[in-house]
């Protein structure tokens, strides 16, 4: 009669464990399809950045509630994203002062990090809003842009990485 207990017990107690080794599994598998997706973006220099909030260096945290975007598509980088901070120079009118520009003139490097996830350099050439711009990308697709100019304080962004659409 005790063994009878027992196993009625131990049953459900195994059931529950069979389930989550396959639930585990697939989570796992999700992950892993996940990161080679975005190397696969990463490699072919084929991603958008989509940015959720912008950090001026002062400190000040702008939670951004439009679509702004940093696009690379191969040969050609399109980058619309809003600029809080200060400027060492006056523009003429004073009216943009958003990081916006496209441009076919750019260096392009990627290295992944020890915990998966990669650094991406880009350095536009011939653009005055932005010399140099560095993404860290974690594995599960998160992302922070810091953009350096010679006239403008850094910025930095928040957002996560996507596959670009040609829209």
């Amino acid at each position: 009669m005790l063994s009878y207990k027992f196993h009625r017990l131990l049953l459900p107690f195994l059931i529950l464990l069979f389930i989550d080794s396959v639930a585990q599994n697939s989570t796992d598998q999700k992950k892993l399809d996940k990161q080679a997706q975005l190397k696969s973006m990463i490699d072919s220099k084929h991603f958008q950045f989509h940015a959720l909030s912008a950090t001026s260096m002062k400190g000040k945290t702008v939670q951004l509630t439009s679509e702004y975007s940093l696009k690379l598509n191969k040969d050609s980088l399109n980058v619309d994203l809003p600029y809080y901070g200060r400027s060492y120079t006056a523009d003429y009118p004073g009216t943009d002062v958003s990081v916006r520009f496209k441009s076919n003139q750019f260096t392009y490097s990627s290295d992944s990090t020890k915990k998966g996830g990669w650094e991406i350099t880009i350095i536009p050439k011939n653009e005055s809003r932005a010399n140099k711009i560095y993404m860290a990308v974690t594995s599960s697709g998160y992302c922070t842009v810091n953009i350096n100019s010679n006239t403008r304080q850094s910025i930095s962004y928040y957002g996560y990485i996507k596959d670009y659409d040609a829209r």
